[in-house]
């Protein structure tokens, strides 16, 4: 059953100083949860260009577990704030396969090392995206009607943690520009 996380709102910053901002999360009381390495593959539709569409269906694997996700378009011009359908996988490889299959066409890897914290009702993100550098993310899961309050708090709170440029386009998308091919 495909688990519907509502509304993801995220903000997202690149980091000059990890230590410093690491810093400021324990004086502002933040918990760490875990550290992790993500690696996630993103499929492209074979009827649609989900970077037309705003779209992004990836395989994520971390863990030992492995997950499908669904994100729809962007809701607002001043967030990465998107729906979210996550499903769980028994087997990444046999997933892949049967996307593969039925047309889905592999564009890219992306590969993070993570440290995760929580502070009130945010997830915070210290991430080390290969091929990328240092970024912190600021996430939480609100209802699609109101998330906007969330939102606030949100760009308010990378604010207080130092974040100079939210950053809108996903990992995917600064990899893909990185590179030349969108």
């Amino acid at each position: 059953m495909a688990r519907s996380l509502g509304v993801e709102v995220e903000v997202k910053s690149s980091v000059e100083d990890i230590r410093k901002l690491k810093k400021r999360l324990s004086e502002m009381g933040a918990r760490k949860v875990d550290d992790a390495v993500e690696n996630d593959v993103y499929y492209n539709h074979p009827a649609r260009d989900f970077a037309r569409t705003d779209e992004a269906l990836r395989i994520r694997t971390c863990a030992g577990r492995s997950s499908l996700t669904y994100k729809g378009p962007k809701l607002d011009f001043r967030s990465k704030s998107r729906e979210e359908l996550i499903i769980g996988l028994d087997s990444a490889p046999d997933a892949a396969a049967m996307l593969e299959r039925l047309g889905f066409r592999k564009v890219a890897e992306v590969r993070k090392r993570r440290r995760r914290y929580a502070l009130g009702q945010f997830e915070i993100c210290l991430d080390r995206v290969a091929g990328l550098g240092a970024f912190i993310e600021i996430e939480a899961q609100a209802p699609r009607k109101g998330y906007e309050k969330v939102l606030d708090r949100a760009l308010s709170l990378l604010v207080r943690l130092g974040g100079k440029k939210q950053e809108r386009r996903s990992y995917l998308e600064l990899l893909l520009s990185r590179k030349g091919l969108k």
